[in-house]
């Protein structure tokens, strides 16, 4: 069996399927020599900075409202040490391991780009401890998307040798380093300023969100075969008429999917149009698609940023604002709120398939309406994961922070949007595995095979795993087995 090669760290070109593959996957990284020597060499320029006297935030000086407390020569080593112990304040639940991990290659991949200049032993320690399968313990709450330095502090220290490390499954105390560390210079401060973690979370979280966009995409083709409903609202002329890239994509999409089915718009019992969670389908799911976008974009440059105050290029030390994750964090309100939208399209055309005025169908798919109830109540069901859904939108951009003693008066909270984000991807993975369940019974009901050249697999699958009695049962174990289903599909549970 062929080993998959080993995902490069170069400072410039990590992405958010990478970053999966080696948080969830075990694949194993390398670094490449030019961002090593990157590191390097803004190590290099710190140390002549201090030795021509200059003053560094974070080297001769202390941080935050601290700032004005010079720091001496004799006292630095001291000062690197109480930086990260004073820093790893996290608290809450254990963050997942994958989710830290996430963060180290992200971490690495930053200090490889060469505007950190920390200790190369550092560096050289998140490559081992990711090929090893060594993943510090840190926990959820701590950073407020201006660095996620709780976390990096506490990354920093199990590398060191303090602290606990997630080893095969089991909470170990931290090795001691195979070479001894010394710290200097600025290097607490230089391994600690990125949000690293929140993007290496999001990076996964991007990954999730598109592919239960495409399982969900699939899951309405099946919704459109069990209504019948008019492809028309697809046609791609009519995507011209507003001009959406994203609602064109959409519509694109759908129109693959549904490539070869034999949905007849002219049938003498059709509505002239069909209710607005098939008509509005690519207008909607368009804007999540943007969505998607957006954050891609924002990830492309955040996993490659140099994101360090000061920031260290040609010799000089810049003081920046780079660590500040505002796009980042304004990237996933986005999604969560265009996420939302769909989320109510989603359930109302569960509602619209469980209507015999809309569908044709027995009530509520019902076999014998009344002593049996059908899928009444995954209506409901469907309804409280998008209420769910739309309540974990509410963007963090509403809300901000009053730090050190004013000094840091302002924060992204990209951490909290995105674990607000993990979960309402949780809510409206629930919420598609439930229009699954329904969209195939209306099919079963109905007598039809979905002939859709982008739906048979789903359908084939889903029709395996599903009973295929129409009795009254416990449904909300149809929908369990549903979504497994989606994980198995997309190979991750999304929001995991």
């Amino acid at each position: 069996m062929l080993t998959a090669p080993a995902i490069v760290i170069d400072g410039a070109t990590l992405t958010p399927t990478a970053v999966d593959a080696v948080a969830r996957r075990g694949r194993s990284v390398e670094l490449d020599p030019d961002a090593r020597e990157r590191n390097a060499a803004a190590r290099g320029a710190i140390a002549a900075l201090l030795d021509r006297g200059e003053p560094l935030y974070g080297a001769t000086t202390g941080v935050g409202a601290l700032r004005d407390r010079a720091i001496g020569d004799a006292d630095r080593e001291r000062f690197q040490w109480n930086l990260l112990r004073s820093h790893a304040v996290s608290a809450g639940r254990p963050l997942p391991p994958e989710l830290v991990r996430a963060g180290m290659l992200v971490r690495a991949n930053q200090l490889g780009a060469g505007g950190a200049g920390t200790a190369p032993a550092l560096l050289d320690g998140l490559v081992a401890a990711l090929n090893d399968g060594v993943t510090p313990l840190t926990r959820e709450l701590g950073s407020l998307g201006t660095g996620d330095l709780p976390g990096l502090a506490e990354i920093a220290l199990a590398l060191l040798g303090e602290g606990q490390v997630w080893r095969a499954g089991e909470l170990v105390d931290a090795p001691a380093p195979r070479q001894p560390i010394k710290l200097g210079l600025r290097d607490a401060l230089g391994f600690m300023s990125s949000n690293a973690i929140t993007a290496g979370h999001a990076a996964l979280l991007s990954v999730d969100a598109r592919a239960l966009h495409e399982r969900w995409l699939e899951v309405a083709a099946l919704s459109f075969e069990a209504l019948d409903a008019d492809p028309v609202v697809l046609d791609a002329r009519v995507q011209a008429g507003r001009g959406a890239r994203g609602q064109a994509a959409v519509a694109e999409r759908m129109r693959e999917l549904l490539a070869g089915a034999p949905l007849d718009p002219r049938a003498p019992d059709r509505l002239v149009q069909d209710p607005y969670p098939f008509r509005v389908l690519p207008q909607v799911d368009g804007v999540a698609n943007d969505a998607l976008r957006t954050l891609e974009d924002a990830l492309a440059r955040e996993l490659n940023a140099r994101p360090e105050n000061a920031l260290i290029d040609e010799g000089r030390a810049f003081p920046t604002g780079n660590f500040h994750a505002a796009e980042l964090g304004a990237a996933l309100d986005g999604l969560r709120a265009a996420f939302a939208h769909s989320a109510s399209l989603i359930a109302g055309r569960v509602s619209a398939i469980l209507d015999p005025r809309m569908s044709g169908l027995t009530p509520f798919l019902a076999a014998d309406p009344g002593p049996d109830s059908g899928h009444m109540m995954l209506e409901y069901t469907a309804h409280a994961a998008a209420a769910e859904a739309r309540s974990l939108a509410s963007p963090m951009a509403a809300q901000s922070v009053w730090a050190s003693l004013g000094v840091e008066s302002h924060a992204s909270l990209a951490a909290t949007a995105a674990a607000r984000t993990a979960e309402l991807l949780g809510a409206m993975s629930v919420l598609v595995a439930t229009e699954m369940v329904v969209a195939v019974r209306a099919l079963r009901v109905g007598g039809r095979v979905p002939a859709g050249a982008g739906v048979r697999a789903l359908f084939e699958a889903a029709a395996e795993s599903l009973p295929a009695g129409l009795e009254d049962r416990a449904f909300g174990r149809d929908v369990e087995a549903a979504l497994n289903l989606i994980g198995i599909f997309d190979g991750v549970k999304a929001g995991g």
